[in-house]
């Protein structure tokens, strides 16, 4: 009872952070894509959306995330946006809840393991992106991988889930590795993984091997081919988007929530090493996971979810008495209560930080725009083409580079944007472009609000 009552929970702040987010960023190019796949029944090819790599074909690797978004909303409208979170992140959460399981862990333990999981990463599925389905198929995967160590038989759900995985998210290469390593530490000796404290290797070194060999060849499986699975390996790789992209950096730790997300794994997995019973798998994961979330954050979601498995592993604690279930009734009671007082916006409302009115003027003028890098994605929702947006991926090269010195200002403006025939910038005020343009006589302000400013070419 205690592990549904904490499931049911960890849905609960999944839903209110989900009913109480505002649309921004990339969820304006995923609805976009999706709705324009649906029309014309294809995927991608060229760019549709820009006038800086119309020319270019755009390898789509979130198609079938962006497909079922909008045929979501095809049947439940705005509620779409929500409820696509909602429903995600509860799959995540029962399927960690059985992965814990699978491990050993149950009652408190296990509604500990989803709360804390819960909270880290309902901000993330809010967002609406293909990343929400990988934090499906990750826990999945080790729920599976952990069942097959007593019955390989279950190795062959691997494929199949590798065809859908490739086909929602570009995280697939990390469901690769995972496998890998499992592979791998089946081919170690068991008394060498015995002697430095191992636990939970697998035996069934040949049926893994197939196992990957098919996963590998069923991310091929996609309408690019094998083409797509090279592609978010050219992506994972690109030094400039890391440059660039905040999500793709290092924390900054200016955030509790930041912290947490660090330091919550980490602790537990000082203490699974403390044990001197480690699970090689969960193990491995976790210390690659930590060290590399520390370059790239958008992997710390990853980490929080192998950390759950490395959780449900530690000694079991003495049955609850009586007075610790009265704590945790009250402790479920008062969280009850404020999730349900919690504030809500409307479904599909979008976000006050986007320049609406800014795009609302710019309807009635034609013409290029160039605006931030934010902000591009919702002038594609608007139908008007971009120079750059959250497709960054698709940027790489000289299009990202000449957009961001532009946005920096280590060169003059001018000639790039006259070279792509821009006619309008929507630009926040008070920055350094929107200062420059504003005593640029080829430049003057049309619309004015508190978000943007509106400049067109004299």
């Amino acid at each position: 009872m205690i592990e549904l009552v904490g499931i049911a929970a960890g849905i609960g702040i999944i839903a209110v952070v989900a009913l109480s987010n505002q649309l921004s960023n990339d969820v304006f190019w995923q609805m976009a894509s999706g709705q324009w796949m649906l029309a014309h029944h294809a995927v991608m090819g060229l760019d549709p959306f820009s006038y800086t790599e119309a020319h270019r074909r755009w390898i789509t690797d979130e198609w079938g995330s962006s497909v079922a978004l909008v045929g979501l909303s095809k049947v439940v409208g705005n509620a779409a946006y929500p409820l696509y979170a909602i429903v995600l992140g509860g799959l995540c959460l029962l399927f960690t809840s059985a992965y814990a399981r699978a491990l050993g862990a149950r009652g408190g333990r296990v509604a500990a393991i989803v709360l804390l999981l819960a909270m880290g990463i309902s901000g993330v599925l809010a967002g609406d992106r293909g990343l929400d389905f990988s934090l499906v198929w990750v826990p999945l995967e080790l729920l599976l991988l952990t069942k097959a160590r007593r019955d390989p038989r279950w190795l062959w759900c691997l494929p199949l889930l590798c065809v859908v995985w490739v086909n929602t998210h570009g995280s697939i290469l990390i469901g690769l590795i995972v496998l890998g390593v499992e592979l791998g530490w089946s081919l170690v000796p068991e008394r060498i993984v015995g002697r430095i404290g191992g636990v939970r290797q697998s035996s069934h070194t040949g049926p893994l091997a197939l196992a990957f060999l098919g996963s590998l060849a069923a991310s091929c499986l996609t309408p690019y081919g094998p083409g797509l699975l090279t592609y978010d390996i050219g992506v994972s790789m690109n030094g400039q988007i890391g440059q660039y992209i905040a999500e793709w950096n290092s924390p900054n730790f200016h955030s509790l929530m930041v912290v947490l997300a660090y330091c919550v794994p980490l602790a537990v997995m000082v203490a699974v090493v403390r044990t001197k019973r480690v699970p090689v798998l969960e193990g491995t994961l976790a210390a690659g996971l930590f060290v590399e979330a520390l370059r790239t954050q958008r992997l710390a979601t990853y980490l929080m979810v192998v950390a759950a498995g490395l959780a449900a592993t530690l000694p079991a604690r003495p049955a609850w008495g009586a007075t610790a279930r009265r704590v945790a009734v009250a402790f479920y009671a008062v969280l009850a209560i404020a999730l349900i007082a919690q504030p809500t916006v409307p479904a599909g409302s979008v976000s006050p930080t986007l320049p609406v009115q800014a795009f609302n003027y710019l309807e009635a003028h034609p013409g290029r725009i160039f605006t931030e890098y934010t902000w591009g994605d919702y002038s594609i929702a608007r139908h008007r083409a971009t120079f750059a947006d959250g497709r960054t991926d698709l940027f790489e090269g000289n299009v990202l580079t000449e957009f961001f010195a532009v946005t920096t200002q280590t060169i003059n403006p001018d000639p790039v944007l006259s070279a792509y025939d821009v006619s309008y910038v929507v630009w926040a005020p008070h920055t350094a472009l929107s200062i420059f343009l504003g005593h640029d006589p080829r430049w003057r302000v049309v619309d004015r609000s508190s978000v943007a400013l509106v400049f067109a070419r004299r």
